[in-house]
């Protein structure tokens, strides 16, 4: 009987040390996959598309070529996956409840200066070198629209209801939210010209003083 119970608990033993050797294993595999997508951003925003390589990211990554090809098996995957990984980066961090608790002034603050952490930035940039090359490549075109539509439909929705109680209808809640991340991309574009250095906090300021203005406008009008 002792002998049974010995063998049932080194059996158990070996299971979970077996068990954590996987888990480790796996941690390990998925630290990979995120290090080379935050590579493959960096590499983007340094070197633009044109002269974006594999070999560059695994350098970058610190990793080797065949890591890599192990986790993205052509170049086009794992371009598709530095955009996917900015564009999930630019969800919301709180729902439309915890939004709602705050005043619309306070809510569009959080929400501008959220997107613009994001807009603003180099991981934005490299993004931007990816749309423009996929737009003439019809399969990669094809997946990153569907993802992107998938994203923007679940976006509008939470954008209405985070801002029911404004009295706007959806529609204009619609257009503003596509006016305030227009007006954001097009002050990026200006620091892409003139530099990360110029000062865009003026215009920052009067996107959202003209968002806070019109939104409380149909409040007091209710």
């Amino acid at each position: 009987m002792k002998d049974v119970k010995e063998k049932n608990a080194s059996g158990r033993s070996n299971r979970a040390q077996t068990q954590v050797g996987i888990r480790t294993q796996q941690d390990r595999s998925a630290e990979t996959h995120d290090k080379l997508i935050k590579a493959a951003i960096t590499v983007l925003g340094k070197r633009g598309y044109a002269n974006f390589t594999t070999s560059a990211v695994a350098a970058t990554a610190k990793v080797s070529r065949g890591a890599l090809q192990y986790h993205f098996h052509t170049r086009d995957d794992i371009l598709v996956a530095a955009r996917d990984h900015v564009a999930r980066e630019m969800d919301l961090v709180w729902t439309p409840e915890e939004l709602l608790s705050h005043p619309v002034e306070a809510r569009l603050r959080m929400i501008i200066g959220h997107y613009w952490k994001m807009i603003g930035s180099n991981a934005y940039i490299a993004a931007l070198e990816v749309r423009l090359y996929e737009r003439f490549d019809r399969a990669m075109h094809k997946t990153l629209l569907a993802r992107m539509n998938e994203m923007t439909a679940q976006r509008n929705h939470d954008w209405a209801l985070a801002f029911v109680d404004t009295g706007l209808p959806e529609d204009e809640l619609m257009a503003l939210r596509l006016y305030m991340l227009d007006t954001l991309r097009g002050i990026t574009l200006r620091r892409i010209e003139q530099g990360p250095k110029v000062d865009v906090t003026r215009q920052i300021e009067l996107l959202t003083e003209m968002l806070i203005g019109r939104m409380q406008l149909k409040n007091n009008q209710a």
